[in-house]
């Protein structure tokens, strides 16, 4: 019995680790959920530079790898986002998190949310977003192409949140970033 338990164990392990983040299933009732809607907190002042992308590729599509993707360029904010199998995690800057699955539709990136969470609760919410994008080198190029006047934004793939480059940096005088991962930011005070 013991042995049947390990056995039932690493193939539940396997199948939330190893799930094909770049391909449709066709089966959308599957959650694929493998984050929780708290599992990285984030609280900052720093912003993104909001100059034009003007190097993106083509957005034709093709394989998102998983990772932590901070947004740099296109749009002076404070977002990432979590990718792991089919979960998607959005990470805003003042602990407020939208979870989700995502999956490729064409050249699309077509993100389904299911909940968001704050310090104090979560609460559902379901909302479709559709994106034009491509990946290339450590950088994943989106663009919410349904409104016309929607930039292009560059995404960089980040070890953590908290690490200033060009790019991503604080702007004001009261500079703050605050990262929590792997541990719940519920009842955490605001880092500013």
């Amino acid at each position: 019995m013991k042995a049947m338990t390990r056995h039932l164990v690493v193939l539940s392990l396997l199948a939330v680790g190893c799930g094909a983040s770049n391909e449709d299933d066709g089966d959308d009732t599957s959650p694929g959920t493998a984050l929780a809607c708290d599992a990285v907190g984030w609280c900052t002042s720093w912003d993104s530079d909001k100059r034009p992308v003007t190097d993106a590729p083509a957005l034709k599509g093709g394989a998102i790898p998983d990772g932590l993707y901070r947004l740099e360029r296109g749009s002076e904010d404070a977002r990432a986002m979590l990718i792991k199998g089919r979960s998607v995690l959005k990470v805003n800057s003042l602990y407020f998190n939208i979870l989700g699955t995502w999956k490729v539709e064409g050249s699309r990136m077509v993100i389904t949310t299911t909940s968001t969470c704050n310090q104090t609760d979560e609460e559902p919410f379901k909302e479709t977003f559709r994106y034009a994008f491509a990946f290339k080198g450590d950088t994943l190029y989106l663009h919410e192409d349904e409104f016309e006047d929607m930039p292009i934004e560059a995404w960089r793939k980040v070890d953590q949140l908290c690490e200033e480059n060009a790019s991503f940096n604080c702007k004001v005088s009261n500079c703050a970033c605050s990262y929590v991962s792997n541990s719940s930011f519920k009842d955490k005070e605001m880092c500013f």
